[in-house]
Formats: C-alpha cells, sequence, structure tokens
C-alpha cells in the first residue's frame, strides 16, 4: 500500500509544511515544503511543492496513492471538502482522506520510528487539535492513549510567551531562549506564579495570557501570548534586536528551569504509573535539547529516542505511519533521516555550469574537506539526500574546526549572522563519543539532546554550560561524511567537527545546489564541496 502523509493547512497558524511517501510500511521520502519553496516554515500553505517532490522521489503519480493521511481529526467534515477541491483541481485526482488527532500523529511519529516494541510516549507543544500534551504507550505496534492535556493548560504556550517576553519570535525562536538560559541565574527570578506543580502534574496560570475559547484560533506570530498583567509583574519585556540584559538573561534561565522541572515531574510520575524506562518524544517542545538532556538524566530512564522531525514536519510522517498501521501494516523503524533528494555529479555539473562559476572535480570530497577544516577554513558541504527535520545531520552542513577556539565567533559574525549566544553543534564518530561526551546513552544520531562536554580539547562546541548537542556518527554510515570524519581523526585522534545547518540566518536549509552555491557567495564561507566539486571565491 502507498500512503501520502501531510501535514499543512490553509490558516496563518499551520506551519513546518511537510510531506512523506510511505510503501508497505517503510519511508520512501519525507521532504518539508520550505527547502523547495525558500520561505521558512511555509505557514498557511498545503505542501505543493513537498507533495510532488515525495511522489517524484517515489517514481509515482498521485493516481499510484491509496490514501492521503493527514491531522486535523477536529476541524469538521469541511476540511474534508477542502482538502478533495485541492487535490481534484491540483492534481486532477483525489485519493481517500483520512484524518487523525494531531498529537495521535505525533505520537506515531516517535513510537513507529524508534522500533521500540514498548515504550512511554509523550508529546508535547503549544496546542494540536486542541491538545498541548499527551501521555501514550506504545506495545507491540499498538498505541493506546493514557491522559490528554488541553490547550489552555498548555507548558508550550507558557514557554512561547516567554519566549516573546524576552524580545524573541513565537514559533521559530524558542531555540534562542534554550540558547540565551545557561548565560543567566534561574534563581535571580522566580517564575513559579506562571505554573502551579503538584505530585507529578501542572497547572499554568491563565491570568498571564491572552487566551482564547475552545475551537477559535490562536493569535497570529506578530500578536504577544501575555497580557499586561505579566508586564506588571516582571517589567517591560524586551524589544527585539535590542541589547539582551543580564535581566532577559535570567528570566530565560528561570523560564528553561521551570521547563525542565515540569517535564521531569511528567516523565516520573508516567514511569512510576507505567513502570516503562523507555521513552519516545515528539512535539515541539521536545525539539528542546537541554530539556531533553535532563529527562535522559532520571534514575527512571534508560533510553529515550526523540523523532529527528519532531515538531510539526513530523505531522507528516506521523500520519502516515497511523495510516499504515490501520490499513496496512505496522510500519518499519526509521533508520535514517536523510530522506530527501539526492543529486547525481550529472545533475551537480549542469547547475554549476548553469551558474557560470569556476569549479573543479576531485577525486575525494571528503579528504579534501577534512584537509579544509584542519586548515581551520569553513566549508559549505552537500552530499547525499537531504536531511528530514531541522538539524543538518551532514548531507546539507557547513562544517569546521572544533578545536580552534575562535570558530564559534568567525562562524557567526562571517557566515551565521546571528547572536553570539547561540552555540554550534559536533558531529563525531561513534568510537570516539567517550573521549569527549558524557552520557548513559551514547548513540545519538539526530541532535536531539544534549550531553555533558568532558574536554576542553573542543572549545568552538562546548556551550558555556559545559553541554554540546551532538550527532553521533557510525563509520558504517554511507555516504562520505563518515570519511571524511575519519580523516579528521586521523590527523587528530578524534573524529569531530562543527556542524551548523547549511543556511543563513532565518533562512531554510540548502536543499540543491544552486541554493548552496547563493548562501556560499552570500557569506563568508571559505569553500563549497558539492558531491564531487569543489567551489573557491
Amino acid at each position: 500500500m502507498t500512503i501520502l502523509g501531510i501535514n499543512g493547512g490553509v490558516r496563518a497558524g499551520y506551519q513546518d509544511v511537510s510531506a512523506v511517501l510511505l510503501r508497505d510500511g517503510k519511508i520512501i521520502a519525507a521532504v518539508e515544503e520550505e527547502r523547495l519553496s525558500r520561505v521558512k516554515h511555509s505557514p498557511g500553505q498545503l505542501p505543493f511543492l513537498a507533495m510532488h517532490e515525495v511522489l517524484s522521489l517515489g517514481n509515482i503519480s498521485i493516481r499510484d496513492v491509496d490514501i492521503i493521511a493527514t491531522h486535523g481529526s477536529t476541524w469538521g467534515d469541511q476540511y474534508d471538502e477542502v482538502l478533495n477541491s485541492y487535490f481534484t483541481n491540483t492534481f486532477g485526482f483525489c485519493p481517500r482522506i483520512v484524518r487523525y488527532h494531531h498529537h495521535q500523529c505525533h505520537a506515531a511519529s516517535a513510537y513507529y520510528a524508534s522500533g521500540f516494541e514498548e515504550t512511554m510516549i509523550l508529546t508535547v507543544d503549544a496546542s494540536g487539535d486542541g491538545i498541548s500534551l499527551q501521555k501514550a504507550i506504545g506495545k507491540c505496534g499498538t498505541i493506546n492513549l493514557i491522559e490528554q492535556i488541553s490547550r489552555d493548560n498548555s507548558i508550550g504556550i507558557f514557554y512561547v510567551m516567554m519566549t516573546q517576553f524576552c524580545g524573541f519570535h513565537r514559533d521559530t525562536d524558542e531555540y534562542k531562549l534554550m540558547g540565551l538560559a545557561p548565560y543567566g541565574n534561574a534563581n535571580e527570578i522566580d517564575l513559579s506564579f506562571l505554573i502551579e506543580r503538584s505530585n507529578g502534574d501542572f497547572k499554568t496560570n491563565s491570568d498571564y495570557k491572552i487566551n482564547y475559547a475552545a475551537g477559535q484560533p490562536q493569535g497570529s506570530r506578530q500578536q504577544v501570548v501575555f497580557n499586561q498583567n505579566l508586564i506588571d509583574k516582571l517589567g517591560s519585556p524586551r524589544i527585539p534586536n535590542s541589547e539582551v540584559s543580564q535581566f532577559y538573561k535570567n528570566v530565560a534561565s528561570s523560564t528553561q528551569q521551570l521547563l525542565e522541572d515540569v517535564l521531569c515531574d511528567v516523565v516520573k510520575k508516567f514511569s512510576t504509573e507505567t513502570g516503562l524506562k523507555k521513552l519516545c518524544l515528539a512535539g515541539g517542545v521536545t525539539l528542546n535539547c537541554a530539556a531533553n538532556q535532563k529527562l535522559l538524566q532520571l534514575d527512571c530512564i534508560e533510553e529515550i529516542y526523540v523523532q529527528p522531525a519532531a515538531g510539526d514536519a513530523g505531522i507528516s510522517l506521523g500520519a502516515a505511519y497511523l495510516a499504515s498501521a490501520e490499513f496496512d501494516c505496522v510500519p518499519e523503524a526509521m533508520t535514517t533521516a536523510k530522506l530527501g533528494r539526492e543529486f547525481s555529479d550529472d545533475e551537480i555539473e549542469a547547475q554549476l555550469k548553469l551558474l557560470g562559476i569556476k569549479y573543479e572535480k576531485v577525486a575525494e570530497s571528503y579528504a579534501v574537506a577534512a584537509d579544509l577544516i584542519l586548515q581551520n577554513k569553513i566549508i559549505g558541504w552537500v552530499e547525499g539526500r537531504a536531511e528530514f527535520g531541522p538539524r543538518a545531520l551532514g548531507s546539507r552542513s557547513i562544517l569546521a574546526s572544533a578545536f580552534n577556539p575562535n570558530m564559534k565567533e568567525i562562524i557567526n559574525q562571517k557566515i551565521k549572522f546571528r547572536e553570539g549566544f547561540r552555540p554550534f553543534c559536533p558531529s563525531v564518530l561513534e568510537e570516539d563519543f567517550s573521549k569527549a561526551f558524557l552520557s548513559k546513552q551514547k548513540k545519538l544520531p539526530y541532535m536531539t539532546v544534549n550531553v555533558d562536554v568532558v574536554s576542553d580539547d573542543y572549545p568552538s562546541i562546548t556551550h558555556v554550560n559545559k553541554t554540546a548537542r551532538v550527532q553521533t556518527v557510525s563509520k558504517n554510515e554511507a555516504g562520505n561524511f563518515p570519511k571524511l570524519l575519519q580523516a579528521i581523526q586521523q590527523q587528530k585522534g578524534t573524529g569531530i567537527v562543527v556542524n551548523t545547518s547549511f543556511n543563513r540566518n532565518r533562512e531554510p536549509m540548502v536543499y540543491n545546489t544552486i541554493d548552496a552555491v547563493s548562501a556560499f557567495y552570500g557569506s563568508g564561507m571559505d569553500a563549497l564541496l558539492v558531491g564531487s566539486f569543489l567551489v573557491k571565491k
């Protein structure tokens, strides 16, 4: 059976638009609309380009699709009419459409992808189909709902509210608040008035936020979530792009601490009630890798799995998984997040010629890349299938030396054009993990969990609180990225690099050669390697 999973919607609030193609329970392709449209998050759209892309990668047409699966089970029958009209008028044909609950899609995206036989499943976001948090148990290929918490008690909205208070944009800058938090002192700002904690449960205080009636859509991203009461309590919110004073650093720290405490409370109670020690996570809040580290450190947790597209992009995957489990077969576990298009050398060279730039073909791109990195050069790296999700995992990456103490500042100033408090992440060979990092779980391939840094040899990937959001890489993985790390290992003793997403600030990650060349010439990168081709300025 062939299933097309989609995420999106026709209201401005729906974002991280994506499409996934599943065949006989196996992921064939997964692509986010923003990579193709070049509009960050592609809000308020259905995945027109992404659907065409995954169908192309599956070498099929829309008439070969048995089921279209998506979220929005609470949106009413009229939405079926919207989707039927859209597919009929856009593709000339509309397969059968099934809709599932937003949080059930999140749960499925993590559970089936994990390969765990029995596990707790926790999904947390601002809101989806009226729910902000869901507990479920995955066992023997089925998902059993345990509890749902409504939008009016959302810890995701709490985090959004404080992100805005600190002068950042909602639904896109929450990771900035997370990165800023270690620079502050949580003890300086008491935010306990915003969330009441009790015996593993919590209740948010609605007196400090703008509340919406059931069924009423949330405000736009230009509207703040907090109200005057919060200003009266804490003082003036930070003006966007203004200096980040110590006060806002302390607010960020207290916000992060409260989020972590609430999540740990929830998981400890969940584990006590079920006796389970494995945990699957999805939903936008679970992209908070600092909180994920705290969850992994709990005595009751042995292993966690964070679906690599844990935000709303993963809804398309979860919906496809649910349809497969209901109508076809139990889906196969996800073995890689590299699920987009791979370009051949002939395709790459044709685009380079089209752009009229100088380039050269190299025999071993990974060796060239390693040599440049060891010379403290910053390189763009495009190889293999594009990643699904927000993290660069060695297919669409900017790479640099992890050993240079000045590299973080250089990349921020020359390439990313972003705030200096934001950290950069490492990719490391699995066999070298313990040389640099400490964690009970040593295979973390999707860059979704922080770990402690235990060596001073890697300053450019070490955050101010001695942590890093790490990607572990097996030397047996396909492609040249493991070979690049092995080449670094041969020279430096540890196969490790700085790996940040190949994009400039507020742009989507690059997808094809033209995207990569544009970002390369629009920033201070020293070299670009696309497939077997080297471009220098």
